[in-house]
């Protein structure tokens, strides 16, 4: 019997290449969103020691030139939180469409294998067919021969 080939193999190694490229891109978008994170928790961080300062501030002389250049720090990290937070919100999303571009990409490779499977089972089963057949043949030849030398 001729040996297997499967017909679809070219599909399977572009599906193949697109699931690889798509968890490649997952894997960026993944690391953006924790890289993002990263810089949020510090610009809260920042804040947090910021509105410290300020509160313990408070009980000292008050200085309006330092309360007006803190006030503006102030919102200039307040508008980078802001900011850090809206671009957070963008790449989750990014990685969530990702995430189901990835999830597509496998179900597409999972099922040429399913297919490839199923051709590689029929053709075994095609070629122990054949192979039973030519035992079966073989076994006729001899009993006809074992019956002419008989008789």
């Amino acid at each position: 019997m001729k040996r297997y080939r499967f017909p679809l193999r070219s599909v399977a190694i572009l599906r193949a290449h697109r699931e690889l490229v798509a968890r490649e891109a997952l894997a960026a978008a993944v690391r953006t969103c924790t890289a993002l994170e990263v810089r949020l928790n510090a610009t809260q961080r920042r804040l947090t020691e910021m509105e410290q300062l300020r509160a313990a501030c408070r009980s000292g002389h008050f200085r309006p030139a330092d309360e007006v250049s803190f006030h503006y720090a102030y919102r200039l990290e307040c508008a980078s939180e802001a900011e850090l937070l809206r671009q957070k919100g963008v790449a989750a999303a990014e990685a969530e469409l990702r995430r189901i571009a990835c999830v597509e990409a496998n179900r597409e490779v999972k099922a040429i294998e399913r297919l490839e499977a199923a051709a590689i089972a029929a053709h075994r089963y095609d070629a122990f067919r054949a192979e039973q057949n030519e035992f079966d043949e073989i076994a006729g030849r001899r009993t006809s021969r074992r019956r002419a030398i008989l008789s």
